[in-house]
């Protein structure tokens, strides 16, 4: 009979390779989550968590795409949890930073045709 903590490790290998999830990029992606909640704290508790999940989602996702590429003269990262980091940490930023310059244009726009 097996042991309960090897039956454990077992299942949960078994589940790991059914999902076929990428532990280090996860983790990288969570990192890159949770320093984007906590450098934004002018932003409602709400509205942290949302951008938050969203980051690491997105994190994980391009992941593999961040992994490709070279960053100011580094790379390519071949290490699927920094390229997840750096994925998560920049895609909501970069997103937002856009949303902002749209609503500045518009808003700019709006007050020299008035």
């Amino acid at each position: 009979m097996a042991e309960p903590s090897t039956t454990g490790i077992v299942v949960a290998g078994a589940i790991g390779a059914g999902l076929m999830i990428n532990g280090e990029a996860a983790i990288g992606a969570l990192c890159g989550g949770v320093v984007y909640f906590v450098a934004n704290a002018e932003l409602s508790i709400l509205s942290r968590v949302a951008l938050s999940l969203v980051s690491v989602i997105v994190g994980y996702m391009f992941a593999p795409v961040v992994s490709g590429m070279t960053i100011f003269g580094v790379g390519p990262i071949d290490l699927p949890g920094p390229a997840a980091f750096i994925a998560s940490s920049g895609v909501i930023t970069a997103a937002l930073a856009a949303i902002k310059a749209k609503r500045a244009s518009v808003a700019t726009k709006g007050e020299t045709d008035g």
